[in-house]
C-alpha cells in the first residue's frame, strides 16, 4: 500500500503502474479477428407442424387458425411453404374431426399432400407420421405410397417394430428422424437403433422437450420452470446426442409455452427447427398471448435466424443436408 502521508503528486499513477507492467489496456484491445468464428451453420432448416392437435384438450379458447380439418391442415401448410418452411410435419393425430371424419387414414394423407402439391410451385419436404394404423403396411403407406421423406419416430415403442420400421424407411430411400423427450430416449435410440447399424449418416434427431402434460400422459415431457432450465435441458439432450454421433443432423421444436425461446436457443446452439400450432398455442412463455397460426410462428422463426445471421434453407439444401435424394 502507498504511504498516504506521503506528496500525492509523487504517487504513481494506476496508468503508470500499468504501463510498468506491461499491460494492454482495454482502450488498445487487439485486433478482433484473434476471437475465432463460431461453428455455426450459415443456413437453417425450418419445418412446420401445423396440425392444431394441441388445442383439441381441455380448457383452451383457440383461434380458427389451429387448423382441425383437412382444408385448414392443407391451406396452413401452403401458407407456411411459401413463407419459407423447407418442410411439413403431415400428422392427424389427435384431431378427430379428421380420424373420424370421411376419409381413411390413406385418404387423409392423400388428400392433404395432392392439395398441397397442386396449390403451390414451392418445393418442400414432407414428413408424414408411421404410427398410425392396425397393422404394419398401414404404418409405412406415406412412404410406400411415396408420399413422405422424413418420418420421426420416438425411441420408446417395442423394439422389434422399431428396428422392422427403420430397416424399411432406410430401404425407400427415406430418413428416419429420432424424436427425444429426454436424455433417457437418447440411451434408448443408441441401443436399439444406431449400434445395431440401421440408420445412415448424418443420424437425424428431434428434441421434443416443453411439452405440455398431465397424468394422463403416457410420455411425459421435460419440466421447463423457467429460462436456465429450458436451456441445461437442451443443452444436456444434445450433448448426449453428440456423444452417440458427433456428425448428428439436430432439429428443435418450438414446443410448449417457450416454444419461439426454445428455437431462438436452438438456433444460436447452430441447430435447427420446427414450429408450429402441433406444440404450442402461445406467443410468449411469460403472457398468455395466443398465436394467430403457423404463418406467424414460421416468420417470427425467419425474422430471428436472419436478425442471428442465418438464412432460412431451401428445400433442395435441406435434402443435401440429410442426404436425400434430390426431388424427381
Amino acid at each position: 500500500m502507498f504511504d498516504l502521508k506521503n506528496n500525492w503528486h509523487e504517487l504513481p499513477s494506476r496508468d503508470v503502474l500499468m504501463r510498468q507492467r506491461t499491460v494492454r489496456t482495454m482502450g488498445t484491445p487487439p485486433p478482433p479477428e484473434v476471437q475465432d468464428r463460431w461453428d455455426i451453420p450459415e443456413k437453417l432448416v425450418v419445418t412446420a407442424a401445423v396440425s392444431g392437435r394441441i388445442v383439441t384438450g381441455r380448457g383452451t379458447n383457440h383461434p380458427q387458425s389451429f387448423p382441425l380439418d383437412l382444408d385448414s391442415f392443407e391451406k396452413a401448410a401452403v401458407e407456411v411453404i411459401e413463407a419459407g418452411a423447407c418442410g411439413v410435419h403431415v400428422d392427424f393425430g389427435g384431431i378427430a374431426g379428421i380420424t373420424e371424419g370421411e376419409y381413411t387414414m390413406k385418404g387423409a394423407y392423400n388428400k392433404v399432400v395432392d392439395g398441397i402439391n397442386a396449390a403451390t410451385t414451392t418445393d418442400w419436404v414432407c414428413d408424414a407420421n408411421v404410427l398410425r394404423g392396425e397393422n404394419f403396411h398401414e404404418n409405412m403407406y406415406p412412404v410406400t405410397a411415396g408420399l413422405a421423406e422424413t418420418c420421426p419416430m420416438a425411441p420408446n415403442f417395442p423394439v422389434e417394430w422399431m428396428q422392422s420400421l427403420s430397416q424399411a424407411v432406410v430401404d425407400h430411400g427415406r430418413r428416419l428422424f429420432i424424436v427425444i423427450h429426454s436424455t433417457a430416449e437418447v440411451d434408448l435410440a443408441e441401443r436399439y437403433l444406431v449400434s445395431i447399424g440401421i440408420l445412415p449418416q448424418p443420424i437425424c434427431w428431434i428434441v421434443l422437450i416443453g411439452y405440455p402434460y398431465d397424468d394422463a400422459t403416457d410420455r411425459l415431457g421435460t419440466y421447463l420452470k423457467h429460462p436456465k432450465a429450458m436451456m441445461t435441458e437442451l443443452i444436456q439432450i444434445v450433448d448426449r446426442i453428440y456423444e452417440v454421433d458427433q456428425n448428428s443432423f439436430i432439429q428443435v421444436c418450438a414446443a410448449g409455452r417457450a416454444g419461439h425461446y426454445l428455437a431462438t436457443t436452438a438456433m444460436m446452439m447452430g441447430l435447427h427447427v420446427r414450429v408450429g400450432t402441433e406444440d404450442t398455442a402461445y406467443r410468449f412463455p411469460h403472457r398468455d398471448d395466443l398465436l394467430d397460426g403457423n404463418l406467424e410462428m414460421v416468420e417470427r422463426a425467419r425474422i430471428t435466424a436472419e436478425s442471428l445471421g442465418r438464412q432460412l434453407a431451401t428445400a433442395a439444401e435441406y435434402r443435401e443436408m440429410i442426404r436425400l435424394p434430390p426431388k424427381p
